[in-house]
């Protein structure tokens, strides 16, 4: 039998796939499958299941229709299912018998349902445990993996544009919340190693995924979307160990009594209540967010930065009112902006004027310049009272080269082991060319302090998380 990692893998690296409901008419769930797999370049032999077709000797978007898997006249790794619920059974029992390792149900219309469709699902997985399949879904989006070329999404890219390439991966229990997370992404240019949508999970359930996305190599950070855990027990023990190899951030949903109560018609599972997932959370070493937006500025600095050894955080700044800001921030997160030592302020004298105020923030005023800013930063890089920094250079200054900054904030992160972040209002077209480019070469760029003292957060709860004691 082959390993959960091999049989995970599938999912996201077959070497044949048959997408089961093909259809010939544009703009059905059958059709946007088939056209997203040809758009992403899939690799590996492609075989569409639509009878009708077959029997009328017509192609799909160039490629050959077969009446049925049976008729492939090769092994199929991994089937997408995209027919009505109640033939998905029949459907499964031609995938036992073709020795169909791994199933995609894409189709709604079980749990979710009501009493008829939990009797349906359960006749699905009795088959695929009997078969041994492993199943995703049902009533999910499927995978995407824009470096193995895999895209099963029914989601055209004219409405959900795919993100490139990248080092986060994403699992959701929601398609809607799923799609809205790649188009966010798609938009900040943030970028993708694998994606998820797992449904109503029968079988393959956030447990699983994270197992196997924890020895992935091209995953360096790994966010979920959850409404409820079904398998909790399951889910504590393998997010504890996984999270001391790469970070596990999650948006868990329906924390109100609304919510919670939206949760159960929505996935037809109980959400449970909040305070036992923030425990379960905390147990697991998850770090929990709220929305889309502050996980992606938790991701942003996860996936570059160094975890801190600390919540000693240094600001440095060429306005004095974004320090203030960025220490009320920080303040929010429960880390500290400690008055730095006379001994360090005198250090830093050395080199600046003797009205900057260098006590924590550093605040370099409007007259700042490239040199003072890379002084300043290396010598709290240096120091042992920081254990990060947040740098807020405003680039509208006249004497500030916003290039040698640039430059001076990306050599100091390659070659330091102490996080850095970047708080700067994106101005004009040039600034924000400006911070992409410092996105591009690892430093998490933001252009709220808020966000920025988030994403600082998120790297001192981390290092917290590493230093636990093994239990």
């Amino acid at each position: 039998m082959d390993s959960i990692e091999t049989q995970i893998d599938r999912f996201f690296n077959p070497k044949s796939v048959a997408i089961i409901g093909a259809s010939r008419r544009p703009g059905r769930i059958g059709h946007i499958v088939v056209e997203q797999m040809v758009a992403a370049k899939y690799p590996g032999r492609l075989y569409l299941i639509n009878p009708k077709a077959a029997k009328e000797g017509h192609h799909i978007l160039g490629i050959k229709t077969y009446a049925s898997i049976k008729d492939c006249g090769g092994s199929i790794e991994l089937a997408i299912i995209v027919i009505p619920a109640k033939y998905i059974p029949i459907i499964m029992q031609d995938c036992v018998e073709m020795k169909v390792p791994n199933v995609i149900i894409v189709s709604g219309g079980f749990r979710e349902s009501g009493p008829v469709g939990v009797e349906l699902e359960n006749q699905v997985l009795d088959i695929a445990k009997k078969g041994n399949i492993r199943v995703l879904g049902p009533n999910c989006l499927g995978t995407f993996s824009p470096g193995t070329h895999i895209d099963t999404l029914f989601l055209p890219e004219s409405t959900t544009p795919r993100p490139r390439v990248g080092r986060i991966s994403f699992l959701t229990q929601s398609g809607s919340v799923g799609g809205s997370v790649m188009s966010f992404a798609y938009n900040e240019d943030i970028g993708f190693s694998k994606f998820a949508s797992f449904g109503n999970a029968i079988d393959v359930d956030e447990g699983d995924l994270i197992d196997y996305l924890e020895d992935d190599d091209d995953t360096q950070v790994t966010g979920l979307y959850l409404e409820s855990i079904n398998r909790g027990r399951k889910f504590i023990n393998i997010a504890k160990r996984a999270s001391k190899v790469k970070p596990i951030i999650v948006i868990k949903a329906g924390r109100s009594k609304a919510g919670t109560r939206a949760v159960s018609s929505h996935t037809g599972s109980l959400a449970g209540t909040d305070r036992i997932y923030d425990a379960a959370f905390e147990a697991a070493g998850v770090i929990r967010v709220k929305t889309i937006g502050e996980f992606f500025d938790v991701a942003r600095a996860l996936v570059n930065q160094p975890h801190a050894k600390g919540n000693r955080i240094g600001v440095i700044t060429s306005g004095g009112g974004f320090g203030v800001m960025t220490l009320d921030a920080l303040a929010d997160y429960n880390l500290e902006a400690p008055e730095l030592s006379e001994a360090l302020q005198k250090r830093l004298h050395t080199k600046l004027p003797y009205y900057y105020s260098v006590k924590n923030p550093i605040d370099l005023t409007g007259s700042a310049t490239a040199e003072q800013f890379a002084f300043s930063m290396n010598t709290l890089l240096d120091s042992d009272e920081i254990d990060g920094i947040i740098i807020i250079p405003l680039f509208m200054t006249p004497l500030l080269d916003a290039e040698q900054v640039s430059q001076a904030i990306i050599e100091a992160s390659e070659h330091r082991k102490k996080p850095i972040i970047v708080v700067s209002v994106p101005s004009t077209k040039e600034i924000r060319k400006r911070m992409f480019n410092l996105r591009l070469a690892g430093v998490p760029s933001y252009h709220l302090p808020i966000r920025g003292a988030r994403g600082m957060a998120a790297l001192v709860e981390y290092g917290e998380i590493l230093q636990r004691p093994e239990e």
